[in-house]
């Protein structure tokens, strides 16, 4: 049976190990990235009294992808937390967009992309070294998204 990829050749697989070496461990990232969820949505929920979170079922966690998959490193999506219905005012969104920036910031996920940033429609993204990122969205609804990245356990 044909693997679908090839594998990532062993230089670059070698550096990509030294990358997540330097890195803390699987553990310590999701803890990280859990606080930094607990502080975006605790901020919403001082903000906009009401607002209500739920956890989605989508968490999932398994070995890495390229050019990390020969690390024997683990990653997961820890889940979603989602408010709503909650109106947000640009005024409102511009604040906590500030404490997603910070919290981001924390976990090492200091490359912000702005996906889409009109009245009523936020999505942005900051990554990390070993592919982690934390997501911060609203349209009607708030979401807040996290991976850890590929870490060594």
């Amino acid at each position: 049976m044909e693997k679908p990829y090839a594998p990532t050749p062993s230089t670059a697989a070698t550096q990509a190990l030294d990358e997540l070496k330097s890195l803390p461990s699987f553990d310590a990232t999701r803890v990280q990235f859990e606080e930094a969820i607990t502080k975006i949505t605790s901020a919403a929920t001082q903000r906009l009294p009401g607002i209500v979170w739920t956890t989605a079922d989508n968490a999932d966690s398994g070995s890495c992808p390229a050019p990390y998959e020969q690390s024997g490193g683990k990653s997961a999506y820890l889940p979603n937390r989602i408010a709503e219905n909650v109106p947000v005012s640009e005024q409102d969104w511009t604040a906590l967009l500030g404490v997603a920036t910070t919290a981001a910031t924390a976990v090492g996920a200091t490359d912000i992309k702005v996906m889409q940033d009109e009245p009523g429609k936020h999505d942005v993204w900051f990554s990390g070294p070993g592919g982690a990122f934390l997501k911060f969205s609203y349209k009607g609804n708030m979401v807040v998204s996290a991976y850890t990245g590929c870490r060594l356990t």
